[in-house]
């Protein structure tokens, strides 16, 4: 596939196929060039599988012309025959830092509360190949470990409903030729050339050195599903230990038995099912338990909310700690 040329149907259905979608879906669509591309090839996918799709801008009203951009892509999608939807974040005050992260969650809480008040159980979104790198390389700044370094997932089962990234392979260099070939004007939203951002930062770093071929993303993005590989391995190494055991309880010893890298996956795992969503586990303290229950004299430990207490018998027991 030449590296410019724009994305035909044949090949969309194609990066639809895994999902086999047979219910309505979502598209959220801010104007830009990825995702109108996406919205585009969606609604001509689901003109011919007999899909309902609609589309859904939110207005995060963080710029004075925000509404007004909102209004206009309305006004393109309905033109292009294609259903779609105007959600605002209402607020009283604009962020004043992080503010990149706040627009994002309530962009998904907009998303999916919607989704769920319309019975749908499918969201498709517009992350591209150069998202995915810039993803990899925040998370490697901020020291991820390898679920972090996996960066985003094709697919993701949320407890809203399953979002999926169909583009997630594609060049946002091809997505302009999509659009392009559709002859369809777009607007980018100008806070994704502000420098503020650290992502921003990234993306100008990034483009040097893929421009003076130094990196070569569809390199790094092969790596990345190659980590994803390993992490998939280990997600299931660990649902084969506690399917063996129990989540609540389980042998020591069975626990010291496994690889450093495993076990820190077991807890990671308790974190995940037993552990309030007010509490939280940075690396360092999941590494430092796991240390201590490689000790011949370990007794208990707190982790995120949780208590695991060895008993007598050499079990360890998993409880939710008791905060007075």
């Amino acid at each position: 596939m030449d590296a410019c040329e724009p994305i035909t149907d044949h090949e969309f259905g194609g990066l639809m196929a895994p999902f086999s979608l047979s219910a309505p879906f979502v598209v959220a669509v801010s104007g830009g060039v990825d995702s109108l591309a996406l919205t585009l090839l969606a609604h001509r996918y689901a003109l011919r599988h007999g899909l309902s799709m609609i589309a859904l801008t939110v207005d995060h009203q963080l710029r004075v012309d925000s509404t007004v951009e909102a209004n206009a892509v309305h006004a393109l999608l309905v033109e292009q025959g294609i259903g779609h939807r105007i959600l605002t974040w209402q607020h009283d005050d604009i962020p004043t830092t992080k503010i990149q992260e706040e627009a994002r969650h309530h962009r998904y809480r907009l998303l999916w509360d919607w989704c769920q008040m319309n019975n749908i159980q499918t969201l498709l979104t517009a992350h591209h190949q150069g998202d995915q790198v810039e993803t990899f390389f925040m998370r490697l700044a901020h020291r991820s470990g390898l679920k972090g370094l996996s960066s985003m997932r094709v697919q993701t089962q949320t407890p809203c409903g399953l979002l999926i990234r169909p583009l997630l392979s594609i060049t946002k260099v091809r997505l302009i030729e999509t659009m392009k070939s559709f002859g369809i004007a777009w607007h980018e939203d100008p806070s994704n050339e502000n420098s503020k951002f650290e992502r921003i930062r990234l993306r100008h770093a990034l483009n040097t050195f893929e421009d003076s071929g130094i990196l070569k993303a569809d390199a790094i993005a092969a790596s990345i599903q190659k980590l994803q590989a390993i992490d998939d391995f280990l997600d299931e190494s660990a649902t084969t230990f506690f399917n063996a055991h129990s989540l609540s309880l389980f042998p020591l010893v069975a626990f010291q038995a496994q690889h450093l890298v495993l076990r820190r996956r077991i807890l990671v795992r308790l974190l995940k099912e037993f552990s309030p969503k007010s509490y939280g586990a940075p690396d360092d303290l999941i590494d430092r338990v796991a240390a201590q229950m490689m000790h011949p004299t370990f007794k208990g430990a707190t982790l995120g909310g949780l208590y695991l207490k060895r008993s007598m018998g050499g079990m360890v027991y998993v409880q939710k700690e008791n905060r007075i």
